[in-house]
């Protein structure tokens, strides 16, 4: 599911994001994510429907650098109890093959690991470095690889 930010929104307005917030004190990523995914969308989720996918750090671009966690989330219905809008924008589900070409702009590190994610790939880690329109300059991205054991 995507959020396409609402042109008054602070933070990456007009664009199409995924679900998600700022860690509120005291809070852990999966706190935030269920917080989140309630608020923004209305679903009540359990940490058995979420799959840690990735940390990245981005670097410029924003008024803040961010360190950003990224989390796949099962659920039972594409019925958004919420419906589709919110106070941050409109809700989307969209398929993973046109995800990326939906006309809408995408947030930049979005378009970079949106592959990985959509294919349940390894957890990755990445450290982006942004221009001041919020584009990614240069990033690196390493996704983890787990031995095989005989």
């Amino acid at each position: 599911m995507f959020i396409h930010r609402g042109a008054h929104t602070k933070v990456d307005a007009g664009r199409l994001n995924g679900i998600g917030g700022k860690l509120e004190a005291g809070e852990n990523y999966l706190d935030a994510v269920i917080r989140e995914t309630f608020e923004e969308t209305g679903y009540v989720i359990t940490p058995e429907q979420i799959t840690f996918a990735g940390l990245g750090r981005i670097e410029g671009g924003y008024q803040q650098d961010w360190v950003v966690g990224f989390f796949r989330i099962d659920v039972d219905s594409k019925q958004i109890p919420q419906g589709t809008t919110n106070v941050e924008g409109e809700l989307l589900w969209l398929h993973k093959d046109d995800a990326l070409n939906t006309g809408f702009e995408m947030v930049d590190d979005l378009k970079v690991i949106f592959p990985i994610l959509a294919n349940h790939q390894p957890p990755f880690f990445f450290d982006a470095v942004m221009t001041p329109d919020e584009k990614i300059d240069h990033i690196a991205l390493q996704q983890l690889t787990f031995p095989t054991h005989p």
